[in-house]
């Protein structure tokens, strides 16, 4: 018999407190910067803010994340060939937090470098803090670790539920530069409470499991001092010529997402752990990626297009209080936080008779629901603003998609991964949600090109390629399951022991 799973974070081993506090603090200082960076970018210059339109301020935020899950490339090969994955996380950690402090700064010129840190100190601390998880669960012990990644999660959703409350009040009631100093706060308590209890980790992450060569090291830095040099060149040539914008960095970001994960699978099939078969189940890991890239498209959407629908089409008032727009985005998390248990449970129950493409068709089903009921609320508000219960209702659905795709996926890449890649298949998973958040971002400045809300029809066609992409899983499931070599019997911790 196995031993009943325990639910709760706070009952966990010392190692799995430590990661959940550590992430829990840096989705704070995360979602406290994004529940207020649109309504920054688009609140006139007078007031503070950026003075940019709603299309260009979506187009940035799309940048923005997809920008950090771009950096979880590099960041998971660093992790696994170079730092080794707790020292990973540390200096993320620093990178962000200093990123931050940036954006505390009441000055123009510090924001785009701020952004970048942040962006890279994202990449290099989640693909390597997630690996860290995965590492402390034997390698058959599937449905624990899909119950643990789904724990996982509310650390994710605690800090995501406090943040736009505190950051939104401050950003939007006192100042804007006050509400990403409380972001710089809370990545500083995540980072001390990572170094104070790295001891119960023991040799868990502290060294690389591939160690790179100097002549590997030597090539690595020759090509990003390259790619460094090309980037600056044409940037310089942008700004000579006068017609820099947000709209050419956008693009030629989107562009390098779209076209990266092509040399980052081919890297790690040459990797010296990769042997035929983990080749063979890395080609059909594309269904994991695509059903990813497709769920962070749809919840990409909270960033920009929410947010703008909640400031100017939704009913914000509540007994003579005009509720802060960022206040919205705390309705995901609360509903993650809820459900996060149950999920748990399920996938250790009946839901351990579900395969992994089957979860993914499940999970976008959800998605393509919500969007079906922001289709309807986006028909109503052409008549004026509607009741918050459309915007509830959405979040609610897209919440339970979450944690359905979310601890699928990253279970299952953690199970596919080859031993000592778990980083690097880390930022593989990342770079999925990279590629849904640069297309939403283009989505979204496409649809908010006339400064307000989007059609209905936007939302009605974002629905239909989720429910599409959910229904090739559900009838190919067999064969997929099968070829990603996931058909093994989930066994229990006690069990491998």
């Amino acid at each position: 018999m196995s031993p009943p799973l325990e639910l709760w974070p706070w009952r966990q081993p010392r190692w799995f407190s430590t990661l959940f506090l550590t992430d829990l603090w840096e989705r704070f200082s995360f979602f406290g910067m994004m529940a207020i960076l649109f309504l920054y970018a688009t609140a006139p210059a007078h007031t503070g803010g950026l003075g940019m339109q709603a299309g260009s301020a979506g187009a940035l935020v799309g940048l923005y994340v997809s920008a950090t899950f771009v950096a979880s490339v590099p960041g998971g090969w660093l992790g696994d060939r170079v730092f080794g994955a707790q020292r990973a996380v540390v200096y993320g950690g620093v990178l962000i937090a200093a990123g931050h402090l940036c954006l505390a700064l009441p000055l123009v010129a510090a924001f785009y470098p701020g952004i970048a840190l942040i962006a890279a100190g994202t990449g290099l601390l989640k693909p390597n803090l997630t690996a860290l998880l995965g590492s402390f669960y034997p390698p058959r012990a599937s449905a624990q670790r899909e119950a643990g990644f789904s724990l996982f999660f509310v650390s994710i959703q605690m800090g995501a539920l406090a943040a736009p409350i505190v950051t939104g009040f401050l950003g939007e009631r006192v100042g804007w530069h006050l509400g990403f100093g409380a972001a710089a706060a809370g990545m500083a308590v995540g980072l001390t409470t990572f170094l104070r209890n790295l001891r119960h980790f023991g040799d868990i992450g502290r060294y690389p499991p591939q160690p790179a060569d100097r002549r590997t090291l030597r090539r690595v830095c020759g090509w990003t001092a390259l790619g460094a040099g090309l980037v600056a060149v044409l940037i310089v040539l942008d700004v000579l010529t006068g017609r820099a914008g947000i709209e050419h960095f956008v693009a030629g970001l989107g562009l390098l997402v779209l076209l990266a994960p092509i040399p980052y699978v081919r890297s790690i099939l040459r990797g010296p752990a990769v042997s035929r078969d983990d080749a063979r189940r890395l080609r059909s890991y594309g269904w994991i990626f695509l059903a990813t890239a497709v769920f962070f498209l749809l919840a990409s959407q909270a960033n920009s297009v929410f947010n703008q629908f909640a400031a100017e089409s939704t009913d914000r008032g509540l007994f003579g209080f005009i509720l802060p727009a960022s206040w919205f985005q705390t309705l995901h998390p609360l509903f993650v936080l809820l459900a996060a248990p149950a999920v748990a449970r399920f996938w250790t129950g009946a839901g351990r008779r579900l395969d992994v493409p089957v979860k993914l068709a499940l999970g976008l089903s959800l998605g393509a629901v919500g969007l079906l009921l922001m289709t309807l609320a986006a028909s109503l508000a052409a008549a004026g603003p509607v009741s918050p219960l459309w915007l509830t209702a959405v979040y609610l659905v897209l919440a339970c998609a979450e944690l359905v795709v979310g601890a699928a996926g990253l279970g299952a890449t953690a199970q596919v991964a080859p031993a000592g890649t778990a980083g690097q298949f880390m930022g593989l998973w990342w770079l999925a949600g990279a590629v849904g958040a640069v297309v939403a971002g283009q989505f979204a400045r496409a649809a908010m090109s006339g400064g307000s809300s989007p059609a209905p029809l936007y939302f009605l066609g974002l629905a239909i390629l989720a429910a599409t992409v959910a229904a090739i899983l559900a009838v190919g499931h067999r064969r997929i399951n099968n070829r990603l070599g996931l058909d093994i019997p989930a066994l229990s911790l006690m069990e491998v022991s």
